[in-house]
Formats: structure tokens, C-alpha cells, sequence
């Protein structure tokens, strides 16, 4: 993963923030109910990532793009694969 663990720290610390405001089964029942998507997991994964709000430009500046973030985002939520 190209990603630093600072970075990485902090995009889990978002994810973490944004899942403590819901339940359990309101994630899962998000989780199962994704349509029309290619992977549910990975647009779970943005879903979950565009909520937090989470200020992404820092990543784009240092040379990161969206598959480094879809990586870490995965093994961030990889609990809801």
C-alpha cells in the first residue's frame, strides 16, 4: 500500500467516526442493500468514505489516487466484506 500509516490512521479514524453514528444493522442492512453496482463492497466502501467527509486532497497532493484509497478503504471495512 502506497499510502503512510499517518494517512492511513487518519482515514480509519474518519471511517471509525462515521460508523460509530450508526447501529450495527443499519450498516449491514446499508451494506446488503447496494443495487446496480458492479461490487457491493466497494461501493459500500465509497458510500461509507464520501459520508465521513473525509478531506482527500491531502492524499491527492501526495501522489495518492482512488485506487490507493479503495485499497485502504477495503482493508479498513474488510469486517462488512
Amino acid at each position: 500500500m502506497k499510502m503512510t500509516q499517518e494517512q492511513f490512521g487518519q482515514l480509519a479514524d474518519s471511517i471509525d467516526a462515521e460508523l460509530s453514528k450508526h447501529s450495527l444493522p443499519v450498516i449491514i442492512k446499508h451494506r446488503q442493500t447496494v443495487k446496480y453496482v458492479k461490487s457491493q463492497f466497494i461501493s459500500f466502501c465509497w458510500s461509507i468514505f464520501h459520508a465521513s467527509k473525509f478531506d482527500c486532497m491531502p492524499l491527492y497532493s501526495a501522489g495518492l489516487n482512488d485506487s490507493h484509497i479503495e485499497t485502504a478503504l477495503k482493508r479498513i471495512l474488510s469486517d462488512f466484506e
